[in-house]
Formats: structure tokens, sequence, C-alpha cells
């Protein structure tokens, strides 16, 4: 039987005893991370929950209006609270930052690395900008991941509270989900080869047997939450097919190892989801070198060696198979590395070769220079990091809020307010805290609805049912667009004001005003009208 050897408690990393250091690394870290969050205008999919939330009278309600968005139920309910409590946005962000210094704190104080290395890693693309200053669901799965690491070590005694976290986790996202299987698999691994860890876990029978059917009741809930119905938009645009596994798709989905790992963006204002390395053939190849030698580095101890190998390929078979997604999502790649490395703390290498000379001398020269290879990595996270947060220093993420401070100062929110595409419309209809006719549904409403009546019209069929809104409406219509068009004869249609300096390049909007033949009135001067919005 293979041999799973726990590392004993005296020779374990000690945690972090200096409140000093603790302390005033979070104050900055928190500095840093609320400055951000006042300077982050939220995008579309930041203010989809919220409008979501509150347009609706009860949970339940909230819950219909959910089932077509391929995620958990957990963010919702909590943004849902949160709308209970305040109509300001910034509660929502303020509480998801919250979330994110919390799993900051938990970090400093018990992760098994250096002070460097803790400071690098939060400093991070990941823990800095992309989990800490957009406000999804992200943020409260990478902390209960944290929590579950804290608490690893007395995961037998503390067995019950070890499955409620694994529940709460299958809730928070489907890459949570994921982590919750590789988790339960690894242990029912170690509980299979580990006679130490199966006999802990034994003496608690009736315990063992309530926690396991709490897990399971989470991944079966989260699943029956994550699976859209099939008037879901979702149905089409993500699914699996065999046609979809092609050369192409496999090299694409190889590269996001390397996107995760090493998320240095291109030097550009628009650099969100964009890699310094463009070439995806190489990215694929950097990124099976960089599996390959993690799972070296783990494999002498199996338990790390399986936790690894399960999430990387429920992650990378996730994103081949159903939904490619972006680095927010294959962030959790990261995230995955990040664990293994902690939880490599509590097991020892066992003393078994490696079948292949080789591979043995690999594994060796990579365990001596392990600390040196981690630092690097941490610095390019930080580099990732600090670029982030300072071109969103300097240039909106989005220019929804900047557009919907236009239109109320101008008072143009007066007319019926209509555009395409209905995601880059959403944030600004939030912001306004109003409803407009979205042309995708050919409805009015407050967010974009993701089901199979989206039918997403090309400019020329959308000046047409534009010209058709004024004539049933009797009056001027206000058209948010993300994109410009020429200005048809035949319509009374004038450009009054861009907006196009945002780091979401598809958030950028174009205003027109679209009257009735009669003429068309203009709006209040307090800015010149056809000037370009910063």
């Amino acid at each position: 039987m293979m041999r799973v050897k726990n590392v004993p408690g005296d020779l374990l990393p000690q945690k972090e005893t200096s409140y000093r250091f603790i302390f005033g690394v979070l104050l900055a870290y928190m500095a840093v991370e609320l400055a951000g969050i006042f300077l982050h205008p939220m995008w579309r999919d930041e203010m989809h929950t919220w409008s979501m939330a509150s347009a609706s009278s009860s949970l339940g309600d909230l819950l219909q209006r959910k089932a077509a968005e391929g995620h958990p139920d957990m963010w919702y309910f909590m943004v849902y609270g949160i709308r209970q409590l305040s109509a300001n946005f910034l509660s929502m962000q303020l509480f998801h930052g919250a979330l994110a210094a919390i799993t900051v704190f938990l970090v400093l104080k018990y992760a098994p690395f250096t002070r460097l290395q803790r400071v690098l890693l939060i400093s991070g693309y990941f823990y800095l900008f992309e989990y800490a200053m957009i406000s999804r669901n992200y943020s409260a799965g990478i902390l209960l991941i944290t929590l579950l690491l804290v608490l690893y070590r007395q995961r037998q005694r503390l067995l019950f509270w070890m499955a409620l976290i694994l529940f709460l986790l299958a809730q928070t996202n489907v890459f949570g989900l994921i982590f919750c299987i590789a988790i339960l698999a690894t242990w029912l691994f170690e509980f299979a080869v580990s006679e130490e860890f199966r006999r802990g876990m034994l003496k608690q029978k009736a315990l063992l047997a309530i926690s396991l059917a709490l897990v399971l009741a989470g991944i079966a809930y989260s699943l029956h939450a994550v699976i859209p119905p099939p008037s879901a938009y979702f149905a089409g645009a993500a699914h699996f097919s065999l046609f979809q596994l092609t050369w192409k798709g496999f090299i694409q989905t190889a590269a996001i190892v390397w996107k995760a790992w090493v998320p240095v963006p291109e030097p550009i204002i628009q650099f969100w989801d964009t890699n310094l390395l463009r070439y995806e053939w190489l990215q694929a190849i950097l990124s099976a070198g960089l599996l390959f030698s993690a799972a070296l580095m783990f494999v002498k101890r199996p338990v790390i060696f399986v936790l690894f190998i399960t999430g990387s390929a429920g992650i990378i078979a996730f994103v081949l198979m159903y939904y490619f997604g972006y680095i927010r999502h294959h962030g959790h790649l990261y995230i995955l590395l990040i664990t293994c490395l902690w939880l490599a703390t509590f097991y020892q290498e066992n003393d078994v070769p490696l079948w292949s000379t080789i591979l043995e001398k690999y594994f060796v020269w990579l365990k001596s220079r392990r600390d040196r290879l981690f630092l690097i990595l941490l610095g390019l996270q930080c580099l990732a990091g600090v670029f982030a947060i300072t071109v969103q220093a300097l240039v909106p993420f989005s220019a929804a809020k900047m557009t919907a401070e236009y239109i109320k100062s101008q008072k143009l929110d007066r007319f019926l307010i209509a555009g395409d595409q209905d995601v880059s419309l959403e944030p600004v209809v939030g912001y306004l805290h109003k409803e407009a006719y979205f042309f995708a549904r050919r409805a009015t409403s407050t967010y974009a609805i993701y089901d199979s009546k989206r039918k997403l019209p090309t400019p020329s069929s959308l000046l047409v049912m534009a010209d058709s809104l004024v004539r049933a409406h009797g009056d001027t219509v206000l058209l948010v667009m993300n994109y410009y068009f020429d200005e048809p004869t035949g319509l009374n249609l004038k450009q009054i004001k861009s907006f196009k300096n945002s780091i979401r390049w598809d958030e950028i909007y174009f205003l027109y005003l679209l009257c009735p033949a009669e003429g068309a009135p203009k709006p209040d001067k307090q800015r010149g009208a056809g000037d370009s919005g910063k």
C-alpha cells in the first residue's frame, strides 16, 4: 500500500506571530484596495447581479430570474441581502473588498511561505486586482479555499466544518464546484491509501456519513443551479460538442495555464485578458512545461499530486469542452497551484525513486530551486497586479458610469433610452436606475436577460427598429450604443457625445438622439454637444 506521511507538528511552518507585520501589510493592501474600488466603475457583469437583485421582490423571485445564468446561488443571495440594506452600488463593492481583505489576513497570518513570498502573493494580479476590485462571485470562493487551507491540519477534528466549507464553496461558482469535487476526490484517495487517515476518520463514522452527505448535497445543488434550462442563451453559446474538439481548440485551451500563472498583460490601456506573450502556440508549449514541472514537483507527495492533477484536469476540461471563458476563470489554475504548494507542507516526501534517472535528476533540480522559481512566479504576478491597478487609476475600467453621469447632467434621461449591444447597455441603465429598451429582446428591462429570446440585431436592422420605436413612442429616443455608425439619410439621427476612454474595450459609448420628423430637441448646454468623452 502506498504510504502517505504527514509532517510532524514540530516541523510544520509556524504561523506569523508579528501583528505589526500582519496589520502593517494588511492596512497597506486595504488602502490600495479601497482606492481601487472608488476608482473602479462597475462593468456589466458586476452591475448585472446588482440590477437583478434590485428587480427581485423576494429570494424566490431572484431564483426565477437567475435560472438561466449558469452560476450557483450564493453570490446572488449575498447581493440581494446587501441590496435590502442599501441602494448604493458602493455597498456591494465594499462588501466584496472585505471578503478579499479577510483572505489577505488569513494568507499573511497562516500561509506557510516566507514573508516576502506572502507579500508578493497578495500583491499579485489575482489577489490584488481581479479577485479584489472587480465585484464578482470569485472572491467568496477564494476566501473559502483559504479558510479550508487554514483549518486543513485539523480536518479530522473539524470534519463537519470542513464539509460545510466545501458545501459553501460549491455554491460560489463553477470553479469553486470543481475545487470542491477535486478536494473530495483527494480525500477519498487519502482515505484509501493512508491507514492513519482512514483510522482517524472511522473513529467518527456517523459524523463522517453526515459530512460526506453534506458535501455531496452541495455538489448536487450546485449542479442543479449551474446547468441552464433549454431556454437559456448560454445553452446555445456554451455547450459541448465533439465538433469543437479541434486542434486550434486544444492549443487555445492548453495556453490558459501560462496566462493564469504568468498574467503579465500587454502594455496597453485595454489590457484586460491580454498577455505579453501573444503567440498561443508558444503559450501552449510553455503551459505544458509548467504543468509537467509542477506535477513532477508534487509526485512524491501523492495526496497533493492527486489534488493538482484532478483540479487541473477539471478546470481544463471545463474550458475545453464547455465554456472557454476569460482570465478571471483561468486564474483558478493559479489558485490551485497556491493551494497545492500550501498543502504540500503538511505531507512528507516519500523516498521512492522515480522510474527514470532523467526525471529524478529534474526533480532534484526543481526541488533545489523551488523557492527561487516560486519567487520569480510571484514577482511576475506582482508586476501584473501593479500594472493593472496603475492603469485603472488613470483610465476608467468601463465608460458606463461616465456615460450615465452625462445623461443625467444633460437631463437626457427624460427620453426613452434604447440601445445595443444589450450587455454594454446594461451597466449604463444600472447607473441610471431606470428601464431601457433592449433591442436584442424587443422589450424594456433594467438588465439584460440571457435566454433564447435574445436576438442581436445587425446595425442596419437596428436603425429600422429604432425608427419604428420612435414612431410608436411618439417622442425622441436616446440611443446608447457601444459602436459608431454613420448618420443615415432619411432619419433624424444626431450623434451628441462619445465616451471612448475605457479599459473594457466594448464598454465605450456613442450617444445618439433619434427624433420624430418635426425636429430634434437639443440637450441642455452644460457641456458642448459633440465633445468626445474622456
